[in-house]
């Protein structure tokens, strides 16, 4: 008899009850011929299958569970383990014969303590369900459906270019609508979808369980290529007597298998690093799309004690020909100040693998950005004349050392270690030098030093395709060990010394026809402790009042965004805040917010 044209729905086995992991569950894709192990220990593909581990708390119980999943004949069938003791609806299976499943079945397993039978396990197999009116909009999923003359075939540039500012859980209701409407709404919702392959619910136990589900889920998976991987940390091999790390290694190869015809572009890796295993799944899986890839961000805790050996050290063949971006984001556990022994070695395969790129962006604690930045410097600065923004962590020597080696023009520029006052000066020459090709500027100065409540000043120079200013000054409490943005550290502000800005050979304070033509955005928003928070008015008024043009008349005609303190604290007294408001009326704009 001919095998049904619609294959049977997808089954879900789970732990129900009395099992020690309770809540555990695992989806079994109906894929004809495939077959599905669950037990303890993996030993291989070709006699296991796809297998799924399960494991239970309950030192107490002697007790294990194992079984084989086939799809065949568009039926579930199920066999126990060897010995397995386990019952299917009452009656004891047979280690030897498979058994048809149906949706609803369940399984008891007998629990021993200290060889004497006293509880049961129990299991079940349901039918796969999915969530009802995830959108929780009621739209019509009709080829016919009628209320609008809008036809996307004949508008469709036009249609295209709305669909680019949806949000994606508006792309995704869109979708929805008609035939039509999904055939030009998914290659917009692809773009910007990330897949991410993060754990879910049994992701300790079975982490490369989300390929499986990818594979047999997503159509044209070649068409999806914003891909976001979380890599768990391989247990070594002597102390992995269940093969888990050897398990999610041939899963995660068989998944990057070029056969699967994926076409990545943005690729993003997270994890722990403590060994070379680990670090081996970085280095394969990049290898694999080095040259298709556009953005890369490397997000990883490396282990103080791990150092790659040397064939890990300089891969020959890593380069990224397309790479547009890369980010890199790493945290390494040491005490203050960092081990002599800490290995940075493996830092200058990167640099010479992004020799291309347009942006950099570092972010690490202090001592690690600085080694990455003079690994940068080492490699050569010629190396990277595509260089057109850059983020770096680290000293602020080590920063203005690399970026006075600069030449070409650069669009945007963060430092996010505070800068010292000793530094100034030659931070106002690296401005000079920037000054006519940057459009966005974020940095923060430390007051340390500094006598309370004196006063120093910024030499700027004239911006004239700037377009956002990002700044603040205080106090910062240390150490900074790592941080993910310029407002993640937290700064003293009160009796400090006060920072100004100035434009010579200008007398006149800020002309912003002159200094700033295309400014949109100015944002000084250090972030205060609780407890501090008028203390701002005081401590920033200087600053502020180097902001506001002199001369009568004057105005700035372009800016649209100014934000002034925090966004998510108001000051304690009303009444600094509606004078604030006030003052600052002669910018000729009301985009502030306090």
């Amino acid at each position: 008899m001919a095998a049904n044209l619609i294959p049977p729905p997808d089954g879900v086995f789970q732990a129900k009850f009395n099992t020690g992991s309770d809540g555990w569950s695992v989806i079994l894709p109906y894929v004809d011929r495939r077959k599905y192990t669950i037990g303890e220990k993996y030993t291989s593909w070709e006699t296991q299958g796809d297998f799924f581990f399960f494991t239970t708390d309950e030192e107490e119980w002697n007790w294990s569970f194992g079984l084989q999943i086939m799809c065949d004949l568009d039926s579930y069938w199920v066999k126990p383990f060897k010995g397995g003791g386990v019952s299917k609806n009452g009656e004891m299976l047979d280690d030897k014969v498979k058994t048809r499943l149906k949706f609803g079945d369940i399984f008891t397993v007998t629990k021993l303590r200290n060889d004497i039978s006293s509880n049961v396990a129990i299991f079940t197999f349901e039918k796969r369900t999915y969530p009802k009116n995830w959108d929780k909009l009621n739209i019509c999923a009709s080829d016919n459906a009628t209320g609008s003359n809008f036809t996307p075939d004949q508008n469709q540039l036009v249609f295209s270019h709305i669909l680019s500012y949806l949000s994606v859980g508006s792309l995704k209701n869109a979708r929805l609508v008609c035939r039509h409407w999904e055939e030009q709404v998914t290659p917009t919702l692809q773009k910007k979808c990330v897949i991410n392959f993060r754990g879910c619910s049994y992701a300790c136990n079975n982490p490369s369980m989300r390929f499986l589900r990818y594979i047999h889920e997503i159509r044209h998976v070649e068409d999806w290529p914003n891909w976001k991987m979380h890599f768990p940390s391989l247990t070594p091999k002597k102390d992995d007597e269940e093969n888990w790390s050897a398990k999610y290694v041939a899963d995660l190869n068989l998944f990057l298998h070029p056969r699967r015809g994926h076409h990545v572009k943005t690729l993003s890796l997270q994890g722990y690093i403590d060994s070379d295993q680990d670090y081996g799944l970085y280095l394969d899986t990049v290898s694999r799309f080095k040259d298709i890839l556009e953005e890369l961000c490397l997000d990883f805790n490396m282990s103080k004690d791990y150092s790659p050996r040397k064939s890990y050290l300089w891969p020959r063949d890593l380069f990224f020909p397309l790479l547009k971006k890369f980010s890199l984001r790493f945290h390494t556990h040491f005490g203050d100040p960092p081990p002599a022994t800490l290995s940075t070695n493996w830092m200058k395969t990167w640099t010479n693998a992004i020799k291309g790129v347009t942006s950099i962006s570092i972010l690490a604690d202090g001592f690690q950005g600085s080694r990455f930045v003079q690994a940068l410097q080492t490699t050569g600065t010629l190396s990277y004349t595509n260089l057109r923004e850059i983020q770096l962590t680290c000293k602020s020597e080590e920063g203005i050392n690399f970026l006075t080696e600069v030449n070409h023009p650069l669009k945007k520029l963060t430092l996010t270690l505070p800068l010292e006052t000793r530094h100034l000066p030659g931070f106002e020459d690296l401005l000079k030098k920037f000054a006519m090709s940057l459009e966005f500027l974020k940095f923060r100065v430390a007051t340390a030093g500094l006598e309370e409540e004196s006063r120093f000043i910024l030499n700027l120079p004239c911006f004239p395709k700037l377009k956002s200013l990002d700044l603040h000054f205080g106090a910062f409490e240390t150490p900074i060990m790592y941080i993910s943005g310029v407002e993640d550290v937290p700064c003293l502000i009160k009796n400090v010394a006060r920072l100004s800005l100035a434009f010579p050979p200008d007398d006149n304070g800020i002309d912003y026809g002159r200094h700033l033509p295309g400014i949109r955005s100015i944002v000084v928003k250090p972030w205060i402790r609780a407890g501090h928070e008028d203390d701002f008015w005081d401590t920033y008024s200087t600053l502020i009042d180097s902001l506001l043009p002199k001369e009568n008349g004057q105005c700035c005609k372009t800016l649209e965004n100014l934000v002034i303190f925090r966004d998510d604290i108001q000051p304690a007294s009303d009444t600094v805040k509606l004078d604030f408001q006030e003052y600052f009326r002669t910018l000729g704009t009301s985009g502030w917010t306090g």
